[in-house]
C-alpha cells in the first residue's frame, strides 16, 4: 500500500508515471578530496575541496553539527515522549535550544573551515521535515559508542577555551537521563547499547548519591564513553544542573529556561 501511495504521489508530481522512484530528501552535503584518476565525475550537489584536511574538517562538522544535534533531539524526544525528530523540531522550546546549542557552542569548534553561513538553518529545516518520520528512539540506540564524536570532541574544545558549555552539557544530561529507560509518562522502554549493562549499573549507583553534584560527578566515571573527561570539574557543575532539571521538574520546563 506504501508502494503505491508513492507511485501515485510520484505520477501527481512529475506528470508522468515513473514504475522505480528513488524519493530522496532536499537536504544532500556531500564533501569529496578534489582528486580523480580520471577527472571529476559530473556528480550533482557535491562539494570538492582540495585537501585531505579539509575532508576531516567537514567530517567534524557533520559529527558535532548533524549527528550531534540529532543525539540531543532523540533523548529529549523519547524521555519527553516525542516520536520523531519533527515532532520534536514542532516543539519551539526544543528547536530554540538545538539552535543555540549548536550557534554558539558548537560551530566556534569547527575549525580548518568556513561554516556556510545558511548551514545551520538548512539543518535545523531538515530535522523538521516531517516526510523523513525518523524515530527518537532508532537514533538513541548506542548512545555510549556516539556520544564522545557527537558531543564530547565539542565539551573537551570549549574547556579547553575556557567557554561555556550549557547547552552542550544539557545534551549530554539528555542522554543520561535516557538511561533511566522510562519516558516522562511513565513508559518503559529498551535500552539498545553494547555497554547497556554498565551503565545502568552506573546510574543505579549515582541515584543512590544524596546530591546533583555527587550524581554527576559518578556518571562521568564511565572511562570507555568520558575517557579523561571524568570528575572533570566543570563538566560535573554544568551537568549537575542539567541532570537536576531534568530529574526535578522535566524536559519542556528544563528548555524553556535553557
Amino acid at each position: 500500500a506504501r508502494s503505491m501511495a508513492k507511485l501515485r504521489k510520484t505520477a501527481e508530481a512529475l506528470g508522468v508515471r515513473d514504475a522505480w522512484p528513488v524519493v530522496a530528501e532536499p537536504f544532500i552535503d556531500w564533501v569529496l578530496e578534489d582528486r580523480f584518476a580520471a577527472g571529476r565525475p559530473a556528480w550533482p550537489g557535491v562539494r570538492h575541496v582540495a585537501t585531505h584536511d579539509e575532508v576531516a574538517a567537514w567530517e567534524r562538522l557533520k559529527l558535532r553539527m548533524v549527528n550531534g544535534a540529532h543525539s540531543a533531539l532523540a533523548y529529549l524526544g523519547v524521555v519527553a515522549g516525542w516520536p520523531t525528530v519533527d515532532a520534536a523540531m514542532a516543539q519551539p522550546a526544543l528547536r530554540r535550544f538545538i539552535d543555540a546549542m549548536l550557534r554558539d557552542e558548537v560551530e566556534p569548534t569547527l575549525t580548518g573551515l568556513a561554516v556556510p553561513p545558511d548551514y545551520r538553518e538548512r539543518l535545523l529545516a531538515r530535522f523538521a521535515n516531517p516526510a523523513l518520520a525518523h524515530r527518537c528512539a532508532q537514533i538513541a540506540m548506542d548512545g555510549s559508542q556516539k556520544i564522545p564524536q557527537r558531543l564530547l570532541g565539542s565539551v573537551r574544545d570549549r574547556l579547553a577555551a575556557g567557554a561555556p558549555i550549557g547547552r552542550l552539557a544539557l545534551a549530554l544530561a539528555a542522554w543520561l537521563h535516557f538511561l533511566r529507560g522510562r519516558d516522562e509518562a511513565g513508559h518503559t522502554y529498551a535500552i539498545d547499547d553494547p555497554l547497556a549493562p554498565m551503565l545502568q549499573a552506573l546510574l543505579r549507583d549515582a541515584e543512590a548519591l544524596p546530591d546533583p553534584r555527587s550524581r554527576a560527578d559518578r556518571l562521568t566515571r564511565c572511562e570507555p564513553v568520558f575517557g579523561d573527561l571524568a570528575g572533570e570539574p566543570r563538566l560535573v557543575d554544568t551537568l549537575a544542573a542539567a541532570l537536576d532539571s531534568l530529574r526535578e521538574r522535566g524536559v519542556a520546563a528544563t528548555l524553556d529556561a535553557a
